[in-house]
């Protein structure tokens, strides 16, 4: 019987091979797209909190204004993104996705989840209502830590 330390290994090499598993085909998507790191990054931020003033989306990512603004613009021309003033304040301006955008997103995150769909869907009863529990269990976990994760220093903070 394996020690508890040994498990945990055991689950992580399963769960880092199942990664790979699941991008690998869907890493086409990813690498044909013609879109900056920035650009990226920015596109993902707007899809889980939009619509959003151009300042938070920079905080959000954090970058400053200008950056922020440039990031912004650049999403715009795509016709991935568009802004609009805020008719109360017209000093702020809001960004939310296109449609384009917001199916470009949808692509992205989608197309692993049916890949992965078709995986589980192969497993037996009893193997799935155990994975279901393990899961659901981790992200209780999770979901207790989260707010550490959180409170911690960006991986670029600390590596400045």
């Amino acid at each position: 019987m394996p020690s508890r330390e040994q498990t945990i290994e055991q689950i992580l090499e399963c769960s880092r091979h199942l990664f790979r598993a699941v991008n690998s085909p869907t890493t086409p998507d990813w690498l044909g797209l013609d879109l900056t790191m920035a650009q990226l990054k920015a596109l993902f931020a707007l899809a889980g909190d939009e619509p959003t003033t151009v300042g938070a989306l920079g905080q959000k990512l954090r970058i400053q204004l200008p950056a922020a603004s440039h990031t912004t613009d650049s999403l715009v021309r795509l016709k991935l993104a568009e802004r609009h003033e805020d008719s109360e304040d017209r000093r702020r301006t809001f960004v939310r996705l296109t449609p384009r955008g917001r199916a470009l997103v949808e692509q992205l995150r989608e197309g692993k989840r049916e890949w992965l769909r078709g995986w589980v869907a192969e497993l037996a009863d009893d193997d799935l209502a155990a994975l279901l529990r393990g899961l659901q269990a981790v992200v209780a976990v999770a979901s207790r830590r989260e707010s550490e994760v959180r409170m911690r220093p960006m991986l670029v903070d600390q590596l400045s």
